[in-house]
């Protein structure tokens, strides 16, 4: 909301803003109205309308008329507005429609801002689509303004706004804390830092389960938008995708502040870390049993999603408590106190996990051909093709849909299997190994 008001206000004051005109009297303008199901889902009722009484009024920044050229896609200064990137109304003698009113949409495809091609598709809901193809000489009139700019100024004063701020307040945290050292320690070297990890047996162990848990992850969260658009599929694949990262997400935070405590009080934390391994092992089979059986509800992988998120909620959880344990097994076994050393290796290996399973996401596109959006924007050409297959722009094959399953979900599972072997091999620092070493600590 913040990033919208700066950039609008910016706008406001901006006279880059030009006005082009484009009439299907003077233009080569296809002219499309697609009936919206009750869920806002373009339909395969659509008709073509005579593109002779439409005319376009598109506003927008001598930039955004420049338009966008890929040679690979053949674009060549392409201009293309949805309801994404622009604020619309159109009318006609019957109907009028504004994109605040909520249950209408309009995608423009030009080819380029002096080209003479352009494709207009309305989106409107059944009884207004019914009106409009029935009244086939009704004059077409459309607004539409590009918010790109808004968008780009908007992050633009955003960004420097959060700058001030982050130097000021640092500026008053530094000036204002003088806080001084009550302890008398020798400061470690980055070779004695380094010694006192690479001894730290269980430390070690804890890291490599904390980046094996979440690469399992993040090798699915990577690939998901893919599974969701060539797999599951369907017109309303993004707002799905966009329904389950929500529920996904929530699921994460209520098990680490709700579930994690109720397991407490049955469990110990060992126990509580197989629980959760075995709960995502579990999901990812729901999952991987789903998508074979060609479940496509997006409210049926809440189940699966559920036993996943859930589990790795309570994983980051469960490994941090082992991780500080690891901290007083290091004080006995090196003479010498490391937490910042130990705790600092969490970030690092969460990064690196992130960097794995990009890593493995990255190849399994590459191998398996799945490209990324190339949708995002579209020539008069490609608007058409786009309302023709009800949004399906690309496809892949069976091979792809089947690799991408397997990836997303088999090797998610080999790895979580191989950090459970490693953590019970090598973890031994159970509540009574704890106790003994706090009493050995303590005596000393």
């Amino acid at each position: 909301m913040a990033v919208a008001a700066l950039g609008t206000l910016a706008a406001s004051k901006s006279d880059d803003n030009i006005v082009k005109v484009y009439s299907g009297k003077t233009h080569s303008l296809n002219y499309y109205v697609v009936c919206r199901d009750e869920d806002g889902n373009p339909t395969d009722n659509y008709m073509q309308m005579d593109g002779s009484k439409v005319t376009l009024n598109v506003t927008g920044s001598n930039r955004f008329f420049e338009g966008v050229d890929d040679p690979e896609t053949g674009l060549d200064g392409a201009i293309y507005l949805k309801n994404d990137n622009s604020d619309y109304s159109f009318k006609t003698d019957d109907v009028t429609f504004e994109k605040s009113d909520g249950d209408s949409a309009i995608e423009v495809a030009i080819d380029s801002a002096d080209s003479n091609y352009v494709t207009v598709v309305l989106y409107v809901p059944v009884e207004e689509y019914w009106t409009m193809t029935e009244n086939l000489d009704s004059e077409v009139f459309i607004d539409v303004k590009s918010n790109m700019e808004v968008e780009r100024l908007g992050f633009k004063y955003f960004t420097i706004v959060i700058g001030i701020l982050f130097i000021l307040f640092i500026t008053i945290t530094c000036v204002c804390i003088k806080e001084k050292s009550t302890v008398d320690m020798q400061t470690a070297s980055i070779g004695e830092m380094f010694r006192a990890l690479i001894q730290n047996d269980q430390a070690m162990t804890i890291v490599a389960t904390i980046v094996l848990v979440n690469t399992a992850l993040f090798i699915t969260s990577n690939l998901l938008i893919y599974f969701f658009k060539y797999d599951l599929a369907g017109s309303n694949w993004r707002g799905n995708y966009t329904l389950f990262n929500t529920f996904a997400g929530g699921m994460q935070i209520l098990a680490m502040m709700i579930l994690f405590p109720l397991l407490r009080k049955a469990f110990t934390t060992l126990k509580i870390f197989y629980i959760c391994v075995f709960a995502e092992i579990i999901g990812y089979i729901v999952l991987l049993v789903m998508v074979l059986s060609g479940v496509t509800n997006v409210f049926a992988f809440f189940v699966p999603g559920f036993f996943i998120m859930s589990g790795f909620g309570l994983l980051n959880v469960v490994v941090t408590v082992f991780l500080a344990n690891t901290v007083d097994y290091g004080e006995l076994k090196n003479n010498r106190r490391d937490e910042s050393v130990i705790f600092s290796m969490q970030t690092f290996v969460v990064k690196l996990a992130s960097g794995i399973a990009a890593l493995v996401a990255s190849i399994c596109l590459a191998v398996f051909n799945i490209q990324a959006d190339s949708a995002s924007v579209l020539d008069s050409q490609g608007l058409v093709h786009k309302m023709y297959t009800l949004g399906e722009t690309q496809l892949i094959d069976n091979s792809s849909v089947m690799g991408l399953r397997a990836v997303m979900t088999v090797g998610p599972i080999a790895v979580l299997v191989i950090a459970y072997f490693i953590f019970s091999k090598k973890y031994i620092l159970t509540d009574e190994k704890l106790q003994e070493i706090g009493e050995e600590l303590r005596s000393r």
